[in-house]
């Protein structure tokens, strides 16, 4: 199996470590480093839940740039880049898909919604794939990565009906390498569920720098969390969407009971681009809530108050770095 993963953060070292533990071939695609890559030179590490696992030295290729996948005919090609990359990745592939020497299933490990639309602008929608990752990934350094969180098993599927034959495999390396994965019929609600999650805990936890589990406690950021469910919902009705829960009401007491507490230690990747002065994933999630909601005349305050926070606290940092230089 040629895999092709894009990115080289937590998630794309997560995966590949399994990959490789399934024989699967590794080439990255990364936008920069050092050239021999680090990954070329150390290979990968992954410790934390599900053990360790290692791809030693020079095992995976590392090349710069989409446009140097022409003619390595990959099976797969696994999108593990922020949503704040997908205009630049669709673009990408896009020009270089003629060029491949294959026709490879793209899936997208991302959060948020609206990804697979842009996508399908460029690639051919019966190539394009979903996957709903709720594990939690903290990469120690270039090449090392910690499973620090796992609320249930990797899913995979298409938002365009394509038959979920199509990525068995890739499902079944994942999970025989070691982090639970598997096919599914119903991505979209998943992709949802996904949504409301990372709505809920993601800009407070930012904001306010702190873990998961600490909102839960104060009814502060619980009034907060749960008005957000509730606008979420509100759209999703009015777009004739659905996730895995008829209600809100229903949605919450899942969420506190059995959806938090497995990743109450996790810090948020959105916490940690703000920490980095990186641009955050917001757009994808507040601001697709708030984008599907005016596209169906449903008011979100609160989602649309969250996203504001954040792009404040986004030019705050960058502020900050420039009168540090």
């Amino acid at each position: 199996m040629r895999t092709v993963v894009v990115g080289a953060g937590g998630v794309g070292l997560g995966l590949g470590s399994c990959l490789h533990a399934s024989g699967a071939a590794l080439h990255y695609v990364v936008r920069r480093g050092p050239a021999p890559h680090p990954l070329e030179t150390h290979g990968i590490e992954r410790s934390g839940l599900f053990g360790d696992a290692r791809v030693p030295p020079g095992v995976v290729r590392v090349s710069r740039g989409l446009a140097s996948l022409a003619d390595t005919a990959p099976d797969y090609v696994i999108v593990c880049t922020k949503t704040t990359s997908i205009a630049e990745v669709a673009t990408g592939l896009g020009e270089v898909w003629h060029g491949l020497g294959s026709e490879p299933v793209v899936v997208l490990c991302q959060n948020g919604w609206g990804n697979a639309e842009r996508l399908a602008g460029h690639l051919p929608r019966d190539r394009i794939f979903n996957a709903r990752v709720i594990t939690g990934f903290t990469r120690d350094s270039a090449t090392a990565v910690r499973v620090t969180a796992h609320a249930a098993p990797v899913h995979i599927g298409s938002l365009f009906g394509e038959p979920v034959e199509r990525v068995a495999p890739l499902a079944r390396a994942i999970d025989a390498g070691g982090i639970p994965c598997a096919t599914t019929d119903a991505i979209e609600a998943d992709l949802l569920a996904k949504l409301l999650y990372n709505c809920l805990l993601n800009p407070l936890g930012a904001l306010l720098g702190v873990r998961y589990g600490e909102l839960a406690a104060p009814k502060e950021t619980r009034r907060i969390m749960e008005a957000v469910a509730r606008e979420i919902f509100a759209v999703l009705d009015r777009a004739g969407r659905r996730t895995h829960w008829p209600h809100a009401d229903a949605y919450l007491d899942v969420f506190y009971r059995e959806l938090l507490p497995p990743t109450a230690e996790h810090e948020s990747s959105m916490l940690q681009d703000l920490t980095a002065g990186r641009v955050t994933e917001i757009d994808a999630l507040c601001g697709a809530v708030v984008r599907m909601g005016a596209a169906h005349d449903v008011p979100t305050p609160v989602n649309a108050a969250l996203g504001r926070l954040v792009h404040a606290a986004e030019a705050r940092g960058r502020a900050a770095d420039d009168a540090g230089e």
